[in-house]
């Protein structure tokens, strides 16, 4: 053990005083205390457990934690609070029409299961040239066979909430029956009619449908030889119609007409890549004063439909409309044929359409 001399400042061995200068010396390193016996290792039984925090770090925790939570209390006190984002949903669709809405989206279907379904689209309220209200109802229209058009709807009614009419449908004399036209759009199976006056759509309750008038088929033919030099340029050439020119479609639905329609096939043209076909039906009434009556044709080459257009022949009554000229884009072919059906006839229904 050493012993330190304050005057001398310089350790000196172990002793009671200097040896230099007599001056009392002062100890460096304390008696070391008897080591503690060592402990028994702990047995299975006894849970080992972390040794236990010392008081000062205790403290220590202790005031970490109140600063922290000030802290906390100083930040929320002085901050605005973020609102939390709302979940994403999506509007419940509706069917209810904003009051005053000019466009009104139905998809009202008919209950029938057998046959052709009508479906009501849409209506659109509009004003006419003359200051006046009417409705446009767009329907489609599945299940019609094959070579059957609508023409026109048959006991077409519109009623609001009450019962009573919502709008009138005029009806139009076609043929030996009576029923509101229907105007063909881009989509081959949907149609616009026209009705009117028109109050506001909401008021629109359901939407009755008798029948639907369809033009008969074009179930008569004749066949043209069109063969030789096609021009390539104007002017086309004519070609004669050949020995019959004239085809009777039966039941055309004139009245006083038992013996059918007579259309005649009034000239032929083919050149620059079309072919084009003039029908005339003016025999076809006869003595029958303001008929109306819808007239389908259509061009074939090598059974193959070229183009084909339906025409509403008027006699009497307004201007007057006789016939149908029908002109298809085609390559030259050495034979073509002019399918003709005229006349129409009701697909009972009976259906409403409703929400």
């Amino acid at each position: 053990m050493s012993a330190w001399c304050p005057r001398c400042d310089a350790v000196r061995p172990d002793g009671t005083a200097c040896p230099a200068c007599g001056t009392p010396l002062a100890t460096l390193e304390a008696p070391r205390q008897a080591a503690e016996p060592d402990a028994p290792p702990p047995t299975a039984e006894e849970a080992i457990q972390p040794p236990s925090p010392s008081p000062l770090r205790v403290a220590l925790l202790v005031a970490v934690l109140a600063l922290g939570g000030l802290a906390f209390v100083a930040g929320r006190s002085g901050a605005r609070p973020t609102p939390a984002a709302a979940p994403a949903t999506t509007a419940p669709a509706t069917t209810t029409p904003d009051p005053g809405a000019n466009l009104r989206e139905l998809g009202w279907r008919g209950r029938t299961r057998r046959g052709p379904t009508v479906t009501a689209v849409s209506i659109r309220r509009f004003v006419t040239r003359d200051r006046e209200t009417a409705a446009e109802l767009t329907v489609r229209v599945n299940g019609l066979r094959p070579g059957q058009q609508l023409f026109a709807l048959a006991g077409l009614r519109l009623l609001d909430l009450g019962g009573g009419v919502f709008s009138s449908a005029a009806e139009t004399p076609i043929g030996d029956q009576a029923g509101t036209p229907a105007m063909p759009t881009e989509d081959p199976a949907t149609y616009t009619v026209v009705t009117a006056p028109a109050p506001r759509l909401e008021s629109l309750a359901k939407i009755e449908v008798g029948g639907l008038i369809v033009v008969r088929p074009r179930d008569q033919a004749l066949e043209l030889d069109v063969g030789g030099p096609w021009p390539a340029d104007p002017p086309l050439r004519a070609v004669p119609p050949g020995q019959r020119d004239t085809v009777t479609v039966p039941d055309a639905s004139v009245p006083g007409q038992r013996r059918g329609l007579r259309i005649r096939l009034a000239g032929v043209l083919v050149g620059a890549g079309r072919a084009v076909v003039t029908l005339d039906a003016r025999d076809a009434f006869g003595n029958v004063p303001a008929q109306t009556l819808p007239l389908t044709a259509e061009l074939r080459a090598s059974g193959r439909v070229l183009c084909r257009r339906t025409v509403l022949l008027r006699i009497g009554g307004g201007p007057p409309t006789a016939g149908m000229v029908l002109a298809c884009q085609t390559r030259p072919v050495p034979r073509l044929t002019v399918a003709v059906g005229a006349g129409v006839h009701v697909l009972r229904l009976g259906d409403t359409l409703q929400q």
